[in-house]
C-alpha cells in the first residue's frame, strides 16, 4: 500500500472510530479521542467530561467499550487495543463540548442567540485568547441565513491560526429544520509570546 493510501486509510478509520464514539459515549462530555498506533500495539485515549460513566464500576464500562471496538474495528486497528479515559480539565476550551452543549441547549428551546452569548462568556471566562461561534439555519425566517459571533482574538491564518486554533461543528434538528453549529476557539497558551522580559537584565539609560 502506497503512503497517500495509507494515510487516508487512517484518517478514514479515525473519524468513523470518533463518530462511534461520540455516539456511544452519549451524556459523557466526550471531548474527542487519540489514536497511536506503536509497535506494540494501539493505544486509545478518550477524552470526557465525566470519566466515571465511561469507566463505571469495576471496569465493566471500559470492558464492554473495548469490545464493541474490537468487533468492529478489529481489521483497522493494530491488536492489543489499550484504552486510557482522561478528564477533560477545562470543558470551556474543548470545541467540541461547547458544540454539543449549545446543540443540547437550543434542543431544549433555548433561543439561540441567548446560549450563543453564554457560551462565548463561558469561553472567555476559562481564559480563551478569543473565540468564534457561527450558526447557520432557518434561524428567524422561512430563508436560510448565518450569523457569526466573536469575542476576543481570533488569528484568521498564518502560523498562529494552526497553532492556537481549534474547531469543531456540529447539527441540531429542530422544528424550522437543521442548524449548523460551528465553534473555533483560540488558546493563549498555544502562542509563543512576541518579547520575554529576563529578570536580572536591564537597558543601561543614555546609552547612544
Amino acid at each position: 500500500m502506497s503512503s497517500v493510501k495509507n494515510i487516508l486509510k487512517t484518517c478514514s478509520r479515525n473519524v468513523e472510530l470518533d463518530e462511534f464514539l461520540a455516539e456511544e459515549l452519549k451524556g459523557t462530555g466526550y471531548g474527542g479521542c487519540d489514536v497511536q498506533t506503536t509497535p506494540l500495539g494501539t493505544r486509545l485515549t478518550i477524552y470526557v467530561t465525566r470519566p466515571g460513566l465511561v469507566i463505571k464500576r469495576k471496569g465493566v464500562g471500559i470492558r464492554e467499550l473495548q469490545s464493541k471496538i474490537e468487533s468492529r474495528f478489529g481489521r483497522v486497528l493494530k491488536p492489543p487495543l489499550q484504552i486510557s479515559v482522561m478528564e477533560v480539565e477545562i470543558p470551556e476550551l474543548n470545541p467540541r463540548i461547547m458544540c454539543d452543549r449549545i446543540a443540547h441547549n437550543m434542543r431544549r428551546g433555548v433561543a439561540f442567540r441567548r446560549v450563543v452569548m453564554w457560551a462565548l462568556n463561558a469561553i472567555m471566562d476559562a481564559g480563551a485568547m478569543g473565540a468564534e461561534i457561527i450558526v447557520s439555519g432557518k434561524l428567524r425566517r422561512d430563508r436560510a441565513r448565518t450569523e457569526k459571533y466573536r469575542m476576543g482574538v481570533m488569528p484568521k491564518s498564518g502560523d498562529p491560526a494552526e497553532k492556537a486554533v481549534r474547531e469543531a461543528t456540529t447539527s441540531v434538528l429542530l422544528k424550522m429544520g437543521v442548524y449548523g453549529i460551528k465553534v473555533r476557539i483560540a488558546l493563549k497558551d498555544a502562542v509563543p509570546p512576541e518579547f520575554q522580559l529576563k529578570e536580572g537584565e536591564s537597558v543601561a539609560e543614555g546609552q547612544g
